[in-house]
């Protein structure tokens, strides 16, 4: 039984408990990789359920305007033209609302497949793809990142290993005392009567004086350990920054889109009613009616995309940040620390 190590036996003891808290903080990391794979599959469910719609609501539009220039064509006010060009136009949005509803299809199977139920079953989702402003700033969240990341956490902690490794290698320096007792059975027939039973306890000390500079060699190498160790650390902490910095920027583009395309969508709206007017009073064209469709239907489809880039966004930094899933990893070293 060893009585003095000279602190290798300590610290061979303590870098393994933390290789633990470096195992849980992988397994936290994990665990946030999931739940960002799930929330982006889940607003694609989002996405392409409207963009159903929308393409729908285009098919409708397209129908209904086709019946007025097959009117207008049997009263002899408009060209054979207009109905074949109308035509067209159906048939491309009904082959665009096809590749949708298909698309949802695919989305929902992928959110089935991530989130472990079978592929083929039937998600009926409530929520819509909503506008919520996010309530940090950039610098906020940069510190933040920085404390509770998982990585960032592992790599202070691998810091912490490569002290515990050190302090190990140099107890080569020191003497070794140890504990030994034995209990020896003696005879010429084993577990009669003149059987002999000897027992001692003694203490026993070592001290390695010269080793031709093997425990020197082995400090070097965990004190070289030590210092690649603080660079990855240094080298994470700006990678975490950026990942930080280039989703909050995404998520601000996104925003500022909602906003822009919300208001395209608002004047294609107007424009295509007054198309339609002009086009029912024979004043307008049936391009300018097509062509606002189109532009209408452009713009649903961007204020959509924007929608799920901004919450997708948030999502993307929630994850750069380290916001917790099952463990805070600020917290977990805390509460480690206080044991």
């Amino acid at each position: 039984m060893p009585i003095y190590t000279g602190g290798k036996l300590e610290n061979t003891i303590k870098k393994a408990e933390l290789g633990i808290d470096v195992s849980n903080l992988s397994l936290e990391e994990s665990k946030q990789s999931v739940k960002l794979k799930a929330t982006k599959a889940y607003y694609s469910i989002l996405q392409y359920r409207n963009l159903v719609q929308v393409d729908k609501e285009s098919v409708d539009k397209l129908q209904e305007h086709l019946q007025n220039v097959t009117a207008q064509y049997n009263a002899g006010t408009v060209a054979k033209l207009d109905i074949l060009t109308s035509q067209v136009n159906l048939v491309n949005a009904q082959q665009s609302l096809v590749t949708a509803q298909n698309n949802y299809d695919v989305a929902v199977s992928t959110f089935n497949n991530i989130v472990g139920l079978p592929t083929d079953t039937v998600v009926d989702v409530q929520e819509e793809l909503k506008y919520e402003k996010y309530a940090l700033v950039l610098p906020d969240c940069i510190d933040y990142a920085l404390q509770h990341r998982p990585e960032s956490v592992s790599d202070d902690i691998a810091v912490k290993q490569a002290d515990a490794a050190i302090a190990a290698a140099k107890a080569g320096n020191m003497p070794q005392v140890s504990l030994t007792a034995s209990d020896t059975l003696d005879g010429n027939d084993p577990f009669k009567k003149d059987v002999t039973d000897q027992w001692g306890v003694g203490l026993s000390a070592s001290w390695n004086l010269f080793d031709n500079n093997v425990t020197k060699a082995q400090v070097k190498q965990a004190e070289a350990a030590k210092r690649k160790a603080e660079e990855v650390t240094a080298q994470q902490k700006e990678t975490i920054q950026l990942d930080v910095r280039s989703a909050y920027l995404t998520m601000v583009a996104a925003e500022k889109n909602i906003q822009t395309t919300k208001t395209a969508v608002e004047q294609a709206q107007e424009a295509y009613k007054i198309a339609q007017v002009r086009y029912s009073s024979g004043v307008g064209t049936n391009v300018d009616v097509l062509d606002e469709q189109v532009a209408l239907t452009t713009a649903q489809t961007n204020y959509i995309q924007a929608l799920y880039d901004y919450n997708t966004g948030k999502a993307s930094l929630d994850n750069a940040m380290g916001v917790p899933v099952d463990l805070d990893a600020s917290q977990y070293v805390l509460n480690q620390a206080a044991k």
